[in-house]
């Protein structure tokens, strides 16, 4: 499970929804200090990932009725997704492959502006890559709400997490509706600390809406804070990781 270590409980009402998914390819999402040429990657997904790929699937599919009175309709959707508390279940073991790439970029910088040039120049280089593998099942808990059955429509049209192209299947049958979390930690067992992010409290949607004038701002409408994992490291090299899930 990951969580942010110094989030305070608090009491909603509300019930909570736990969904799985089966990890179709590799996964890659870059740690939010990473660079363009040196990323390192999450080993899950986070729970901000996870809310912009739920307002995602949402306006792709409901934004369309919405058109005259989208503002007010998006503000009350985006509340309520923003204010969700997720924990994730990585699967009992994964492996974090490191690869190096030689490729040809745009020189950054270069005037992009600049009309008497007949192409932009390019330059050599090498880029650090990071992608998981997932053997097993991902677990998501989310809550607590009042609105799980609109939540689960929602993640039934998820099919990626992080990079285009990281294609988790949705498994409708391992749905669970609880009064509690069925996902935590025990700390006193061993975890790995991982940057989570999320949405701040007062995060709106015009500042985390890239069409928008308004500029998102860190810790304050996303937020980072060390989340921690049931994960130990069981061996390393070079070019991998392996990590094992505690019982």
């Amino acid at each position: 499970m990951a969580k942010a270590t110094s989030k305070q409980a608090k009491v909603k009402a509300g019930k909570w929804l736990t969904v799985v998914y089966s990890p179709v390819s590799l996964f890659s999402l870059k740690r939010s200090d990473a660079t363009s040429m040196a990323a390192r990657t999450n080993l899950v997904p986070t729970p901000y990932a996870i809310k912009m790929a739920l307002l995602k699937v949402m306006l792709e599919s409901q934004g369309a009725h919405h058109i005259m009175d989208f503002d007010g309709w998006i503000k009350q959707e985006f509340t309520w997704i923003r204010d969700l508390e997720i924990r994730v279940l990585p699967p009992p073991c994964l492996v974090v492959n490191r690869n190096g790439y030689k490729l040809r970029y745009y020189d950054q910088t270069a005037d992009k502006a600049d009309k008497t040039r007949p192409t932009m120049p390019l330059q050599d280089g090498f880029v650090f890559r990071e992608w998981v593998h997932l053997p097993d099942h991902l677990t998501l808990c989310c809550g607590a709400t009042d609105r799980t059955a609109d939540l689960e429509v929602l993640f039934s049209q998820i099919n990626y997490f992080g990079k285009r192209g990281c294609f988790f299947q949705y498994l409708p049958e391992n749905k669970q509706e609880t009064e509690q979390p069925t996902v935590d930690i025990d700390t006193s067992s061993s975890f790995t600390i991982q940057p989570m992010d999320d949405l701040g409290e007062k995060a709106t949607f015009g500042r985390i809406n890239p069409y928008s004038e308004e500029k998102i701002r860190l810790e304050s409408d996303r937020v980072i804070k060390p989340g921690l994992l049931p994960l130990q490291l069981v061996a390393t090299s070079a070019r991998y990781d392996l990590y094992q899930r505690g019982s």
